[in-house]
């Protein structure tokens, strides 16, 4: 049964955000569902090879700039190696290290990479970054769903509608009445009401919405409106969200924060199918809520910068960064079995490759953060990883020291595009081996 009217949508959203708000609370924040422990000895062999995967890397990039340098061979050398590393280290098959290309996702990230500057010139790689972590969501979605693994425009203007909006609501030159104004017109856009743009910005913001109409009309697809207004909705409300030292009660936080990113990825879903049945919306929201906690987790020192409330800011403040992150894990453990029924037989490598490396990414997250954590906690989750953490630590101290960047090196690895940000080519596109995320993110 499918979800047809507004009110059926924002009714959905508020009940579902209230049952993962209270399953939230009800996940222990004292032990957490984590992988299988990894002995010393595993480890030491899994930094053998790495170490040796990398200095071969280094050697490659050292070379690059003398005459002669073989671009071709080189990208198809550290591409096998990469994998094979990727594969001996964390368990994954052939056919999962291979599904990212096979499924079309890298050529999916590079078109977008090209719309993406044909569209605006001047963006810059940063807002590339915010904007193809969307890009991959919608592709991973695309998989799940069925479908073909391509750049829609409508997912195009999706994506990029999270840099131009944000770009001007975060512009210190615009009064906050500039930016109260926008917000309406955009939400009239939305709609499909009529509202003049004031400035070119807005005229790029307007330009994005018509190309979703171009492919949605209206009349047709109606929940693909009400999604995008359903995530309008929830940054407008996230905007207005105290900042602390205001209290604010930690339900309305985890709320918030469930709303935001659920409604944020059933857009993606929305805009990827033109329409969803009841249960695909239903896994697709929890899908997003587990998102925004990784997103969250990540930002803690710039959200504690700048006074925002989240589950991870609150925790942080109060030393409970460890509880916090126990149940984290043990709320993905749980939700993401939605992704299971999604049973589109060319989905499964990409299904068991990413839900290997979910764990292994939040514990990453955590080293990353790790002055908000215990040093008791830090040894725990240590234990079920696959490197030492001061190993990796020390990697990615030579790693910055010899100018190995992600950039640099998928530049070379991929003739199409010259100089790929970051985003597309380590933390999302080579998520078949894992390494790239890890170490150059």
């Amino acid at each position: 049964m499918n979800i047809v009217n507004r009110n059926q949508v924002q009714d959905f959203v508020k009940q579902q955000t209230h049952t993962l708000t209270n399953f939230w609370f009800e996940c222990s924040d004292e032990d957490a569902w984590l992988p299988t422990r990894i002995s010393m000895e595993e480890k030491l062999e899994n930094e053998r090879q790495l170490s040796e995967t990398l200095d071969w890397v280094s050697k490659q990039l050292e070379s690059s700039a003398l005459n002669g340098f073989d671009q071709q061979r080189f990208s198809e050398e550290a591409s096998t190696r990469i994998k094979e590393t990727g594969i001996s280290i964390f368990g994954l098959d052939d056919n999962q290290v291979n599904c990212i290309e096979s499924l079309g996702i890298n050529r999916a990230a590079e078109d977008f990479y090209h719309q993406a500057r044909a569209f605006d010139p001047f963006i810059s790689f940063e807002d590339i970054f915010q904007a193809s972590r969307n890009v991959w969501t919608s592709n991973y979605l695309q998989v799940l769903l069925g479908l073909p693994v391509h750049l829609t425009p409508s997912l195009f203007a999706y994506s990029m509608l999270y840099p131009v909006t944000d770009n001007y609501l975060d512009d210190p030159r615009r009064s906050q009445a500039d930016k109260v104004s926008f917000n309406q017109r955009f939400g009239q856009w939305l709609k499909g009401e009529q509202a003049t743009p004031q400035n070119w910005n807005e005229e790029d913001v307007l330009d994005l919405v018509g190309m979703v109409e171009k492919q949605y009309p209206r009349e047709q697809f109606e929940q693909v409106y009400e999604s995008l207004l359903a995530i309008h909705y929830a940054q407008s409300k996230s905007a207005r969200m105290p900042k602390w030292p205001e209290k604010l009660h930690i339900r309305r936080i985890a709320e918030m924060s469930f709303e935001k990113g659920g409604t944020s990825v059933l857009a993606d879903g929305f805009l990827a199918a033109g329409e969803l049945s009841a249960e695909e919306t239903e896994i697709i929201f929890n899908y997003g809520a587990f998102a925004q906690l990784m997103d969250d987790q990540e930002d803690i020192a710039q959200d504690l910068r700048h006074r925002e409330l989240t589950l991870f800011t609150d925790a942080a403040r109060r030393g409970k960064a460890d509880g916090a992150m126990n149940r984290v894990f043990n709320f993905a453990h749980h939700v993401l079995q939605g992704l299971e029924r999604f049973n589109n037989p060319k989905a499964a490598p990409l299904k068991q490759m990413s839900m290997k490396g979910i764990d292994l990414l939040l514990m990453d997250a955590v080293l990353r953060t790790e002055k908000y954590y215990s040093k008791r906690y830090l040894k725990k989750l240590e234990e079920s990883f696959p490197f030492r953490f001061e190993y990796l630590k020390q990697v990615r101290k030579v790693i910055r020291k010899k100018g190995i960047s992600a950039e640099r090196l998928i530049g070379l690895m991929s003739p199409r595009v010259e100089s790929l940000p970051v985003s597309i080519s380590a933390s999302e596109l080579a998520m078949a081996a894992r390494l790239p995320a890890m170490l150059m993110k």
